[in-house]
């Protein structure tokens, strides 16, 4: 059994399906099990999840954050990022003891391949396993966090997290107690957190399994020394993970792999949505086309080697 842990509310609950069908729809010889945790969330979209994980024959379990937990975080300042990113620094204590392994896998990703490597890959010795960030390459988050650069900095959206690891060393404390500690200097919230706290107890997994936004661009910000490890390994990406506020359900949206989202989208309740366009966005969309093809202004992503096959 792969046990799948995810954090959401309301509002992204079209998001929430759409992921979870494209990792059910490319993992169907496996046995799932969801766990979804959100604060106060309507039973109407826990019927939707519901409704959809069935279709597949998979499992689903719902996890209710308390209030007095929920006041406890800091505010968000990203206006597309929510308070529930908080969650997964307490998936060991809310997910049953005889879990012992789960997968974190944020909202705004899709999953376009099998998991089983993922899931089998040998932790035992770490808290998590992790994809370095897109913005590893900036020195200000060492020394922000104060910590080495050798350890480098990953990226908290998909997470093999080794929950026999993190409930003996009560690491859900830990960092709930630097979360407290070190409020206003928080840039990516929870995900500074867990840098702060684990950079040196976690094990790098390929970039296939987290292309991140920023990974796909031209001018990259990642480690110069990891360039060409990250050309190598997100031509053929298994989790597309859409980082940064230019997310697929908007239009401004640039990502090379936007439509893959639709794919699944549309193997949802959503079926058919796609963002307005506006008249300005679609010319400026034709102007570009024509800078590009007369090579007076350069792409922001470089596809040349990837497969986009949607």
């Amino acid at each position: 059994m792969i046990h799948i842990a995810c954090n959401i509310d309301d509002n992204y609950a079209m998001q929430c399906c759409t992921m979870l069908v494209s990792v059910m729809y490319n993992n169907q010889d496996e046995d799932i099990c969801f766990h979804i945790i959100s604060h106060d969330l309507s039973k109407d979209i826990k019927n939707k999840i519901q409704l959809h994980v069935g279709k597949f024959h998979q499992k689903v379990t719902f996890y209710n954050i308390p209030q007095k937990l929920y006041d406890s975080f800091p505010a968000i300042g990203n206006s597309h990022i929510t308070i529930a990113t908080y969650f997964r620094l307490f998936i060991g204590e809310i997910l049953p003891d005889d879990i012992h392994k789960a997968i974190y896998l944020d909202c705004d990703l899709i999953v376009d391949g099998n998991l089983k490597d993922l899931w089998a890959t040998n932790i035992d010795n770490h808290a998590l396993a992790a994809v370095e960030d897109m913005w590893s390459g900036k020195d200000d988050c060492y020394k922000r966090l104060q910590y080495d650069r050798q350890y480098t900095y990953f990226n908290a959206g998909v997470l093999l997290l080794n929950l026999d690891y993190w409930r003996k060393n009560d690491l859900s404390r830990i960092c709930a107690a630097y979360m407290s500690e070190h409020k206003g200097e928080l840039i990516f919230n929870d995900q500074d957190v867990l840098n702060a706290q684990l950079h040196n107890q976690k094990l790098l997994l390929p970039f296939y399994w987290n292309v991140q936004d920023g990974l796909l661009r031209r001018h990259k910000r990642i480690r110069p020394e990891m360039l060409s490890q990250v050309e190598k390994e997100t031509r053929h990406p298994v989790i597309i993970h859409y980082t940064g506020h230019r997310k697929p359900w908007m239009h401004i949206c640039l990502n090379p792999y936007r439509n893959l989202f639709f794919k699944y989208l549309d193997m949802t309740d959503w079926k058919g949505f796609r963002p307005h366009v506006p008249l300005s966005w679609k010319c400026k969309t034709i102007l570009d086309t024509l800078l590009y093809t007369l090579r007076l202004k350069p792409k922001k992503y470089d596809t040349q080697l990837l497969d986009i096959s949607e």
